[in-house]
């Protein structure tokens, strides 16, 4: 279970939250070799590896349950496909928690299947294989409480072709860190926020999805100047579980 640690006198909502769930990322290529930027994060951060994804651990099924906080059970999205014109989620989702606290919303994603998760609660969204990231730092650097959710692919493809955990799969790994960079500098430089990095599922040899336990394990970061942290250390951690802990975020201390 992932309890909060107070660390100060009191908690106003962050200015810039944003998730970034890399798709694929196995927990054992978040090094510093590999991963410098995101170990960092790790290091002066909160973190486990210690992450599980849904049954079975496939992209939309374990962002589904990632965003609304619901197992494939209980929201019914137990399949993987989505098109346009397909009905989307029908629960609320963690973009819906944050337009109700204030914050503008985007949603940029890199697979077309992600549409699904597109509410009211999003403002601004768009698939973005290409240029996600830079969609996601041009809109946060406008004014106002922003709250920003970032899927990053790559390390499926490679994973699938060459295999999870092989040179090429840590080569592209190394290349999404490098992109990430001037994200994260911005935000640290901006003050105020609170950074989320996650993956939807890992993999193992040339295959994913399956009931295999390396194709479930998955990262949690977790980094800000924000007073109140999630203990991770040492704890495991559900893909459900990511609403919950982004929940006092929102709220924060409004006294």
């Amino acid at each position: 279970m992932v309890t909060l640690l107070l660390a100060g006198p009191a908690a106003r909502p962050p200015e810039r939250i944003v998730v970034v769930s890399i798709d694929a990322l196995h927990p054992a290529a978040l090094t510093p070799a590999t991963m410098p930027n995101l170990a960092r994060l790790a290091r002066l951060g909160r973190v486990t590896l210690d992450g599980h994804s849904t049954s079975p651990p496939k992209t939309l099924i374990a962002h589904t349950a990632m965003l609304t906080g619901l197992t494939p059970a209980q929201s019914g999205k137990r399949d993987n496909g989505w098109e346009e014109g397909d009905p989307t989620v029908a629960f609320p989702t963690v973009l819906d928690d944050a337009r109700a606290a204030g914050y503008r919303t985007a949603f940029f994603y890199s697979k077309e299947k992600l549409g699904y998760l597109v509410t009211k609660g999003v403002d601004v969204h768009a698939l973005a294989p290409d240029d996600a990231i830079q969609r996601g730092r041009a809109f946060l650097a406008a004014p106002g409480l922003a709250f920003l959710v970032l899927h990053v692919s790559g390390l499926e493809q490679v994973g699938t072709e060459s295999g999870w955990l092989t040179r090429p799969y840590l080569v592209r790994a190394t290349e999404i860190d490098r992109e990430l960079a001037p994200l994260v500098a911005e935000l640290e430089r901006r003050a105020s926020y609170f950074l989320v990095i996650t993956s939807d599922h890992g993999g193992h040899e040339r295959e994913h999805g399956t009931e295999h336990p390396e194709d479930r394990r998955l990262p949690l970061v977790i980094r800000s100047d924000w007073t109140r942290l999630p203990d991770l250390q040492g704890r495991a951690y559900e893909i459900t579980g990511l609403r919950a802990i982004l929940a006092p975020v929102f709220i924060g201390d409004r006294r």
